[in-house]
């Protein structure tokens, strides 16, 4: 009959320990298989999994080369993060069509009205002089005009009947009289009262554009509304909004 063992290696070796290792080493083993049913035993095995994903980072030197490596590629290729790289392509196209630059640009210019006694005074046709230029090919947008004084106004009105400015002009008088115990009143009786007037008018009115011209109503028209007594020229700062 063959025999399956090898007569050099039965029987085993004599162990060399020393009786009192392997008392140690039976110690051990029975404290191993009581401690493998403890209730710890599955916390501990846990605690050594998260140590192991936490102690598993890359080498500082990995990541120091990988940031080289991306900084020369993008050296070679500066567009491969570009927007229009990656997002345009799957963007849906549109069919609106760019404005033209000299419809979306904000024209302004700053002139002055000819002088005028107190009153209201028509004076669209002035306007309309020094802002033509502004309005072409303004299809639609808006016109600001601000008046850079504190004793006069801007407003908007009848633009038909003269008696119509005649009539605000003695009611503003009628509202803000001169005959008030005014304090300032450095440059005459009428200088707080013109002030206070200019604070109900308003500095500035606000009017449409459309196609190329002010879209005022029929009957309506610029005002500049002049409350010294003396004559004054005043400026305007006319903004075109397209």
């Amino acid at each position: 009959m063959s025999s399956n063992f090898d007569s050099t290696t039965y029987p085993p070796p004599p162990s060399r320990s020393t009786p009192r290792q392997r008392e140690k080493q039976k110690e051990g083993s029975e404290s191993e298989t009581l401690y493998s049913h403890s209730p710890h035993h599955k916390e501990d095995n846990l605690y050594r999994k998260r140590r192991a994903r936490v102690n598993c980072g890359l080498d500082p030197l990995h990541v120091v080369a990988l940031i080289v490596l991306a900084g020369f590629i993008l050296s070679f290729n500066p567009g491969i993060l570009s927007y229009r790289t990656y997002i345009a392509p799957f963007k849906r196209q549109s069919n609106i069509q760019p404005v033209p630059a000299h419809e979306t640009m904000v024209w302004q210019k700053t002139f002055t009205l000819p002088s005028a006694s107190k009153g209201c005074h028509l004076v669209t046709p002035s306007v309309e002089r020094e802002i033509n230029e502004g309005l072409r090919n303004v299809k639609a947008g808006l016109l600001t005009l601000f008046i850079q004084h504190t004793s006069a106004a801007l407003s908007v009105n009848e633009n038909y009947d003269s008696t119509v400015r005649t009539d605000m002009n003695m009611a503003m008088d009628k509202i803000v009289p001169e005959s008030l115990p005014w304090k300032h009143t450095d440059e005459g009786p009428d200088d707080s009262a013109s002030h206070t007037k200019a604070s109900l008018f308003g500095s500035s009115i606000t009017i449409p554009i459309t196609d190329g011209r002010l879209n005022l109503g029929t009957w309506q028209g610029i005002y500049l509304c002049e409350f010294r007594a003396a004559k004054h020229s005043r400026r305007i700062v006319a903004t075109v909004l397209p």
